[in-house]
């Protein structure tokens, strides 16, 4: 039979092509995986995000679970299970698919929300309602652009800026705050926070006697919130935080053993993470402080912080209990500045993770500096110690600087006020004609430094002359301090710095 008076087109052909057709449309949808950023299937314990609906750096934004591929395998924590009506898990028949991904025609900088071990990382912020807008926003502008997952605690609940601020004393016992007068100012802030008062004429005493009992719940809160991170780094609002340099050390860390570290400080017996410097908690550590911390809050913790003077001394006190030993992380985590830091040999090829007693625009200053560092080192290169020097340092090093101070005081030598102690019998009678003189003028204190071998910088005010053998950078100083005058041999200090060199290794190591 023919159809439309055409020949060699037949019922059978036309049969044979429509299932042809059909088996390669049954092949397309079913067989081969479709990808795409917005459809790609679910996996495992993973929540589906709008794109729309994301805010990179905000802590609750961000809806999905970390797997147990990731780092719950790793830790030894079971993967979370799905709450169900009784079914049975849904049988997972195929691994979900790897998107298909384009490269750019051009290489670009990785971004800091997505460099490796970003989504590792839990960085607590505290701070007080009383100076929350002099030093939060400078966080909010860099280093939290950065942080897959953060928390800001304070003595006040609210938002700043679109960014969830927590109470950290909200569960204080009642008992002990009516036992403890600091809270009397805790309710004024309260007062103040409800009354859109400004909070900033709350500072002082008062309020800074609150800090120290932010620090336990503010640990344990931070665990609860991300119990999957695998550290957990806590800094206070005057603390720069090197996002670069503390991946490429988490990374190089173990979460699965329990580890507090920071830079040591001590109050009698107690070994100590000082705050300033940060704290580092590994997972595990925090999982062990948050088992203790259930038993033991309530009926000692919060008792033992009232006689305490400080909440990083608590937190070395209830990790203890939990099992938990301290480690020194000095230099990588302490508590000076550029200005204040010793520069020696022993710091000089270390990576630099905190500085501490920083001003939001020295903040700022380091931010834009590690920012270039990355862009043309990538995010496997450390900054050290002695690239800071070379940036913050080294150029602002000069023979005479009028109104600074250098923090000279290896070798302090001052003039007795009154005559008759510059008589025999003194310890001034003691000294070399030379340590006399230098307390007449900056050229003389210069040439006392240079009749020693070792002394590289001094600093002259009148009456007194200081010498030091290490290398500081010091401050512009004001009022009656004004008339300090500072000076460094660099030739000195440059030929120092040359026999400290060559790093062939970052410095990564810490110790008990």
């Amino acid at each position: 039979m023919w159809i439309s008076g055409r020949p060699g087109v037949s019922m059978s052909r036309i049969a044979i092509v429509f299932c042809s057709l059909s088996f390669i449309f049954l092949i397309w949808s079913y067989g081969i995986p479709h990808y795409s950023a917005s459809s790609r299937y679910p996996g495992p314990g993973e929540k589906v995000v709008d794109p729309e609906e994301y805010t990179p750096g905000q802590f609750f934004a961000r809806t999905t679970t970390t797997t147990e591929s990731s780092f719950g395998a790793a830790t030894g924590i079971p993967k979370p299970r799905p709450e169900t009506s009784g079914e049975e898990d849904p049988e997972i028949l195929e691994p979900t698919p790897t998107p298909v991904v384009i490269p750019p025609a051009v290489p670009s900088t990785k971004s800091c929300l997505t460099a490796k071990g970003a989504d590792d990382i839990m960085v607590v912020l505290k701070t007080s309602a009383t100076e929350i807008y002099d030093k939060l926003p400078e966080h909010l502008l860099t280093l939290f652009q950065c942080t897959p997952h953060y928390a800001i605690f304070s003595d006040l609940d609210g938002v700043v800026a679109g960014h969830k601020v927590y109470d950290a004393l909200e569960n204080i016992t009642a008992e002990t705050r009516a036992k403890n007068k600091e809270f009397q100012y805790y309710d004024k802030i309260q007062e103040y926070g409800a009354e859109g008062q400004q909070l900033a004429d709350l500072k002082g005493e008062g309020t800074k006697n609150l800090d120290k009992w932010k620090f336990l719940p503010m640990v344990y809160r931070a665990y609860r919130m991300q119990p999957y991170a695998k550290f957990f780094v806590f800094i206070e609002a005057d603390t720069s935080l090197s996002w670069t340099n503390l991946l490429q050390w988490t990374t190089r860390l173990d979460s699965r053993i329990p580890i507090y570290a920071g830079a040591p400080s001590n109050i009698g017996s107690i070994r100590f993470a000082q705050r300033g410097g940060g704290l580092l908690i590994s997972n595990a550590a925090a999982k062990l402080y948050a088992t203790a911390y259930d038993q033991k809050y309530v009926g000692k913790w919060e008792n033992r912080t009232a006689t305490e003077c400080c909440g990083d001394v608590m937190v070395a006190i209830a990790l203890a209990e939990a099992h938990v030993e301290f480690y020194s992380a000095f230099p990588l985590l302490q508590g000076e500045t550029p200005a204040t830091l010793d520069w020696t040999k022993r710091h000089w090829c270390a990576p630099v993770v905190s500085w501490h007693h920083m001003s939001p625009n020295e903040i700022d200053i380091l931010w834009n500096f590690q920012q270039a560092w990355t862009k043309k080192n990538g995010w496997q290169t450390p900054y050290l110690i002695k690239n800071a020097f070379s940036e913050f340092v080294s150029p602002r090093l000069s023979p005479s600087r009028s109104n600074w101070d250098n923090l000279s005081q290896d070798h302090k030598i001052t003039r007795p006020a009154d005559d008759e102690a510059l008589g025999e019998g003194t310890a001034w009678y003691k000294l070399s004609d030379a340590d006399k003189n230098s307390t007449l003028s900056f050229d003389y204190c210069k040439a006392t430094c240079a009749s020693y071998a070792d002394c590289l910088q001094w600093r002259y005010k009148t009456g007194e002359c200081a010498l030091s053998k290490v290398i500081k950078l010091g401050r512009r100083v004001t009022g009656e301090n004004a008339e300090s005058k500072s000076g460094w041999f660099v030739e000195r200090i440059e030929k120092l710095t040359r026999s400290w060199e060559p790093c062939e290794e970052p410095s990564w190591s810490f110790n008990q």
